[in-house]
């Protein structure tokens, strides 16, 4: 398994127009952080935070990444021909598009604050307030870090088990952008048992929403602590990679 994820990962460096696209999103996100240039290291923090929203919908093009377009390029078949067991090739590349994710996040952590923050901000900054910036922002990368686990998990696994690959693409995107605003803040009315079925199953599953960590809907809505964070990551990669890997067993490969 090692040696196929080290060979996952040289597979991801070897492709060029991904590698240079990601550079032009470390630039963009150095560049993000230069318009704070001057503010007090808290005042970064709290725009970092909601940066980090971002990380949802990149979790798409780096589960393509980790794809690589195999399937199209009869690589899939290949590997299957060779003997590699299925679940070796499935979890081989979802672990190298979470390796090169967390990579990625950490990179796009230190891109933004090289440019948000200057020696002298940093400088004029009490110890406490330095202090407190620095654990607001650990807190806010352990809470935003399982989540990008899912949605990567999420996104591979579409990408991985719907032909064609956009379809899968579009699915996310919608599921994104559409689908959690819809589970958080719509209430269904007028609808007698029906309506209440769909409430509360609306309800138990808010709690364990992908955005729930970067969106308010309401009043009521309070941040996710850790321990939901991370609950939250592991069901969703539990729930997507299991059906994923039993859907790539019984998939013809052409």
């Amino acid at each position: 398994m090692l040696n196929y994820l080290s060979a996952e990962l040289w597979r991801m460096t070897r492709r060029r127009a991904a590698c240079t696209g990601w550079g032009i999103y470390l630039c963009l996100a150095f560049l993000s952080g230069l318009t704070l240039r001057g503010t007090s290291p808290w005042e970064c923090v709290l725009a970092f935070r909601n940066f980090m929203l971002i990380g949802l919908y990149v979790a798409m093009p780096l589960a393509g990444w980790a794809g690589g377009g195999l399937d199209r390029a009869g690589g899939l078949t290949n590997e299957v021909s060779f003997g590699l067991p299925r679940t070796r090739i499935y979890l081989g590349k979802l672990s190298a598009a979470l390796l090169a994710g967390t990579a990625l996040f950490l990179l796009t952590t230190a891109a933004f604050f090289l440019g948000a923050l200057s020696p002298e901000a940093v400088l004029d900054a009490g110890g406490e307030d330095r202090a407190l910036a620095g654990f607001a922002l650990l807190y806010a990368m352990f809470q935003s870090l399982p989540r990008y686990v899912g949605a990567v998990s999420l996104a591979y696994f579409l990408l991985f088990t719907i032909r064609p690959a956009g379809v899968g693409t579009v699915l996310y995107y919608l599921y994104i952008t559409v689908g959690e605003v819809t589970l958080a803040a719509v209430r269904v009315m007028g609808m007698g048992a029906v309506g209440e079925l769909l409430n509360r199953l609306a309800e138990a599953v808010r709690p364990f929403l992908l955005s729930n960590a970067y969106f308010v809907f309401s009043q009521e809505n309070t941040p996710p602590t850790l321990e939901n964070s991370w609950l939250t990551g592991a069901l969703w990669l539990l729930l997507t990679t299991v059906p994923g890997l039993l859907l790539f067993r019984r998939r013809e490969i052409r």
